[in-house]
């Protein structure tokens, strides 16, 4: 024997002289171009019982027969209505890092009052900004933008509480100086220290 290209075949690869006819199961048919096969006999088709009715829009469906399968409750979309996905956008800046960096410049630029209130407000931000980003896997970013809200959080506490015991001190401070700005001093043509 030899294989299709007219080499010679080991004697394990060869087909035995007499081979002996292996048991098919009765529900498989044979391929009728292989050598040997019979044709399929024809059999007379089964009759399928017919669909049930469908019921009316609105009405309940019948009750399943016991043992029968339970209806399909849910069928997946076809690829005609399925919406098309979003493309994978990376991580996003926690929203936490982003207030806290918002507090902490609010509360340099808004010392007293509102700067002592908005300076803690960034601190903790900040520091619930950066845990949140450290367990997120990677999923979120803006580690600096959160101690950066830190920092200046801090910053702002402290000049918050510089402020505020300047103004203990001088409570008169703020009338004077808006005082100050609203009345103008003339001098008749002479400079002072000449």
């Amino acid at each position: 024997m030899t294989d299709p290209w007219g080499n010679p075949l080991p004697a394990e690869d060869q087909t035995p002289t007499a081979p002996r006819p292996e048991q098919q199961p009765s529900d498989v048919t044979p391929n009728p171009a292989w050598p040997g096969a019979q044709p399929p006999q024809q059999s007379q088709p089964a009759t399928l019982p017919p669909p049930p009715p469908t019921p009316a829009p609105g009405a309940m469906p019948p009750p399943a027969w016991p043992g029968s399968p339970a209806p399909p409750q849910w069928a997946p979309p076809s690829p005609q209505s399925a919406p098309p996905q979003p493309a994978w956008q990376g991580p996003k800046f926690s929203g936490l890092a982003i207030a806290a960096m918002v507090c902490g410049i609010l509360s340099i630029t808004c010392t007293g009052f509102v700067g002592i209130v908005l300076g803690p407000t960034a601190l903790g931000l900040g520091i619930n900004g950066r845990r949140a980003i450290a367990r997120s896997n990677g999923w979120k970013k803006g580690d600096g933008m959160a101690t950066t809200g830190i920092v200046l959080g801090v910053i702002g506490i402290v000049f918050s509480i510089v402020y505020l015991i300047f103004l203990l001190k001088n409570p008169n401070f703020i009338t004077d100086f808006v005082n100050n700005l609203t009345t103008t001093t003339t001098t008749a043509g002479k400079l002072q220290g000449a």
